[in-house]
């Protein structure tokens, strides 16, 4: 976190200062008008205090951050590295055509799997609409039975003679 703290004349945010002193930023908003107004400057309309506030109110002693060496070793006329690198790129294609080759065989035989199953779904639609057919027609062809023949008739007679029955009785 210290890497992000600006220096600019020693003076930090509030923000950057809570958190070099271990503390929340209200916290030290609170603290303004108290013990760290001798050390608070306004800056373009933005409180900031003294860097020197850290150590004088909380003992606390900030290192400067370290800043890393830049490694210039990389010769960009190194041949040894450009060819190097330059086979790491071939191999990397061969690998990544290599890929791209079975991924075809794959969408391939997803395809083919696909129509396999729309194949399946089409037959078996079939096979229901014929089982309903022929349902169908075995109940049509029962109604068409002797024996059911007969017994429609016998209820026709039944029904004759109910309504004979019925005049009958209610006229007396």
């Amino acid at each position: 976190m210290i890497e992000n703290i600006s220096t600019k004349d020693e003076l930090l945010t509030i923000q950057e200062f809570a958190i070099l002193v271990h503390r929340k930023p209200q916290t030290i908003y609170k603290q303004l008008n108290n013990r760290l107004n001798p050390y608070v400057q306004l800056v373009d309309n933005q409180k900031m205090l003294k860097k020197s506030a850290i150590f004088e109110i909380y003992g606390i002693t900030v290192e400067q951050p370290i800043q890393p060496e830049l490694n210039n070793s990389f010769n960009p006329n190194s041949t040894d590295e450009i060819e190097f690198l330059r086979g790491q790129v071939t191999h990397l294609q061969a690998e990544l055509e290599k890929e791209r080759e079975h991924n075809r065989e794959k969408d391939k035989q997803l395809l083919d799997t696909l129509n396999k199953l729309a194949e399946s779904q089409a037959a078996l639609a079939a096979g229901q609409a014929a089982d309903k057919q022929k349902a169908l027609a075995e109940k049509i062809i029962e109604g068409q039975r002797p024996e059911n023949i007969a017994t429609i008739k016998g209820n026709k007679e039944k029904v004759k003679i109910g309504k004979i029955f019925g005049k009958l009785f209610r006229n007396h």
